[in-house]
């Protein structure tokens, strides 16, 4: 018996078509022994921050493949994103037996934190659980980095998200690359560009590995697996 629910006000999993109620997320589970074999696990939920901007004009662009990290995460785990809730587009289900709770910020990139801090003191998120998905300029285009924790480095959004998480680094981040801009070209005009097609299918394949390596780290935590996902990562250019 499978009941994942969540505490101040959330949805009601028990079916594929949630019900709004306020509840604690649980997940209650039976052996075939019967009721006095009865035992109930209670599982953390995550909370997946995609960073980006709202709106047509950003979308595709270099800065939004956070946006477009949940878009699929959100495709491949059948999560209706379709409620706005401090000041971010959400979406709640599950991967397996965990809740999930996914997100994408409204306030544009630079306030990002606006919406991280609100949504993870409203359904009480440990930071261990809060992961952070946005673009990353020191890492080859297509390239992913899993990591349990790091700093704000360029990234204005992850610096608005750390400011109001009270200045913890503590929280996991996918970093995915874009690489850097080409000659003397502007960053800002840089990370507003679209890709090119090879970048672009570059960018479609990252997606879907990062999609797996969040769906191992939900379930697993920092195992064996996100070490080898990362190095995998790191030489997956590389020609012998």
């Amino acid at each position: 018996m499978l009941c994942p629910t969540y505490t101040p006000s959330v949805y009601h999993f028990q079916t594929q078509k949630p019900v709004f109620r306020k509840q604690r997320f649980r997940v209650c589970s039976s052996t075939s022994g019967g009721e006095n074999d009865r035992f109930k696990v209670e599982y953390t939920p995550w909370l997946i921050v995609g960073l980006g901007n709202p709106g047509n004009k950003y979308h595709g662009t270099r800065h939004n493949v956070g946006f477009e990290m949940i878009d699929v995460l959100a495709r491949k785990e059948g999560v209706l994103m379709n409620t706005i809730q401090s000041k971010a587009l959400i979406g709640i289900g599950a991967i397996e037996d965990v809740p999930i709770l996914l997100a994408k910020p409204q306030t544009y990139m630079n306030f990002s934190g606006e919406s991280v801090g609100s949504l993870a003191s409203h359904y009480r998120v440990p930071l261990r659980h809060i992961l952070m998905i946005y673009d990353e300029m020191a890492l080859p285009n297509g390239v992913l980095r899993l990591q349990p924790k790091g700093g704000q480095g360029y990234h204005n959004g992850v610096k608005s998200v750390m400011g109001h998480l009270d200045g913890r680094r503590n929280f996991p981040r996918l970093s995915i690359g874009i690489g850097k801009p080409p000659g003397n070209m502007d960053m800002k005009a840089f990370l507003l560009q679209k890709f090119s097609p090879l970048e672009q299918k570059q960018i479609e394949e990252a997606l879907e590995q990062g999609s797996e390596a969040v769906k191992t780290l939900v379930l697993n935590g920092f195992n064996q697996g996100i070490s080898r996902f990362n190095l995998v990562q790191k030489y997956k250019f590389h020609k012998v």
